[in-house]
């Protein structure tokens, strides 16, 4: 049995974003209701702003639990990408809090002195201050020559610790917690932030362990692609359910540890959908868990969160696939599963690489170029001497020249570097597709 995956719509992404937004809002009637005039427009003011920002770094971990609820109605890589955007919203709006209120009276500066403030202030302060090292170490990360299963790590706890010591703050300040219906608004709060830790840290690795997958081959392929089969360590249990997903898909991955490590790592599955008991992916390496990849061995244990993705193959009518290095990995699944269904409608692959030695996956292409009615296009921007194809990258300009000949009604499939989806995503509304007929996925998200 297919699963079926509701694909990302502007429908969906708007109720996504309501519902956010609603949520977000929430916790306003605590600043509203018991608003005091005498306090003045712009202490309530700051006051709002602070429970606003405060829900929405809430609602960062719900975005960042991969949950299928909330993903798979726009794609994860949408949904990360706004978890990006709104943590530095919600951060300008927890600063305004403080300095509106020093604005209004210098006297409030006096509860930055950590040492001689009452505890609640020593609370902000220090809500404040690990707010900030999240946000710098999100954004620095890589200047700072930090690992990404380092900073997941460090970013999970900081979080938390930023969520924690703002709510301590709100409950010693007591201003709000002072009705009862304002003591249960935050009990729920709370609990569902509690619930959810518990779902995400404890009882989906639970689930992961008695499931676990096993390394069924390795091979290395050119310009360090390792590509690696996974199995169900016991596909015949009752523990063991059945494993779907849509050709397009991802799932996040983890080795030679527990799991219920902090770090997954996200990786685009390639092989067809027909075939779910035994699935593959193709992953370059990068940084140190890609190049641990590459040392597994058979018969090895890996856990599996997934699969995830709203980027998935199209139903009906032709598809020209447009990807570039190993983000030709989804679009291998779609092209697999099509030929495993037997479908021959027109498919166009237009694949960008440096060289000819650096085609990833090269002998599955070939293969399915004798098994579907399928066109590639290779364009290579250092390609040698010998090399009779195209030339260059795949950037606006190529997509320009290659349009013209799309078979009508084409929907496109697009995944690569962000430098080249803008591009031919730009090049191909001037050109006159329409946007429902474009589909991309972020691979480089994380």
């Amino acid at each position: 049995m297919r699963r079926l995956v509701r694909r990302r719509s502007r429908a969906a992404w708007a109720i996504w974003v309501a519902l956010y937004t609603l949520l977000v809002v929430l916790p306003l009637p605590l600043g509203l209701i018991s608003m005091d005039p005498g306090r003045g427009f712009w202490i309530n003011l700051s006051v709002a702003f602070g429970f606003v920002g405060l829900a929405m770094f809430g609602l960062q971990f719900v975005m960042a639990a991969r949950s299928m609820v909330v993903a798979h109605p726009v794609g994860m890589d949408l949904v990360l990408g706004f978890h990006r955007q709104m943590a530095y919203l919600a951060t300008g709006l927890v600063f305004a809090h403080p300095i509106i209120l020093f604005l209004v009276d210098s006297q409030f500066l006096g509860l930055l002195d950590v040492f001689t403030s009452p505890l609640r202030a020593k609370f902000a302060v220090a809500s404040w201050v690990l707010l900030l090292a999240v946000i710098v170490l999100s954004v620095f990360r890589q200047r700072l020559r930090m690992s990404y299963e380092t900073w997941q790590a460090t970013h999970a706890v900081l979080a938390l610790l930023v969520v924690v010591t703002a709510l301590a703050h709100v409950l010693l300040v007591g201003y709000y917690v002072r009705q009862w219906w304002e003591q249960l608004l935050w009990i729920v709060l709370s609990a569902a932030f509690v619930g959810l830790g518990v779902w995400v840290r404890l009882l989906k690795p639970a689930l992961r362990k008695r499931r676990p997958w096993v390394v069924e081959s390795i091979d290395q392929d050119v310009d360090a692609v390792t590509t690696i089969s996974l199995r169900p360590r016991d596909p015949a249990s009752r523990l063991t359910r059945p494993f779907h997903f849509d050709p397009g898909q991802f799932a996040w991955l983890q080795a030679r540890r527990s799991p219920f490590a902090l770090t997954y790592h996200p990786f685009s599955i390639s092989s067809s959908a027909e075939h779910p008991e035994s699935i593959r992916f193709s992953i370059k390496q990068h940084e140190r868990f890609s190049r641990d990849i590459a040392d597994l061995v058979p018969g090895e244990t890996m856990y599996l969160d997934g699969p995830f993705g709203a980027f998935v193959l199209p139903e009906t009518g032709p598809v020209v696939f447009i990807g570039a290095g190993v983000g030709v990995t989804p679009l291998l699944s779609m092209l697999e599963t099509l030929a495993d269904r037997g479908d021959r409608r027109s498919c166009e692959l237009w694949l960008g690489n440096r060289s000819e030695t650096t085609i990833a996956c090269l002998a599955q292409i070939e293969h399915l170029e004798r098994r579907l009615d399928l066109t590639v296009v290779h364009v290579l921007s250092r390609a040698s001497d010998a090399w009779t194809g195209a030339r260059g990258r795949v950037d606006a300009d190529f997509v320009a020249v290659r349009l013209p000949g799309v078979a009508p009604g084409s929907s496109f499939c697009i995944c690569g570097p962000d430098a080249m989806m803008d591009a031919v995503e730009a090049a191909l509304a001037t050109g006159g597709v329409p946007r429902d007929v474009v589909h991309s996925e972020r691979f480089g998200m994380v």
